[in-house]
């Protein structure tokens, strides 16, 4: 499994929980994701640990779990 970096597109499945960018423990405001969408990395592993990473979707920054958060690959096609 790769590391994401800042600006990598991540995959983010439905029906997961994504938390506003204060403290995850007492979030003011979330939501959850009715259809798959595709997000942005703003920071991965927030706050240096291994539990949340920042994504931009939706036009907003939301703190979402590293499991939550799947690598979008490229895949060349020969002869297209």
């Amino acid at each position: 499994m790769k590391t994401n970096l800042r600006g990598d597109l991540v995959y983010l499945p439905s029906d997961i929980t994504l938390l506003d960018t204060g403290d995850p423990t007492a979030p003011v405001q979330w939501i959850k994701l009715s259809e798959p969408s595709v997000a942005l990395m703003v920071k991965p592993n927030w706050n240096d640990e291994n539990i949340y990473h920042k994504v931009h979707v939706k036009g907003c920054d939301w703190l979402v779990r590293t499991i939550d958060c799947l690598d979008v690959i490229e895949r060349h096609r020969e002869n297209d």
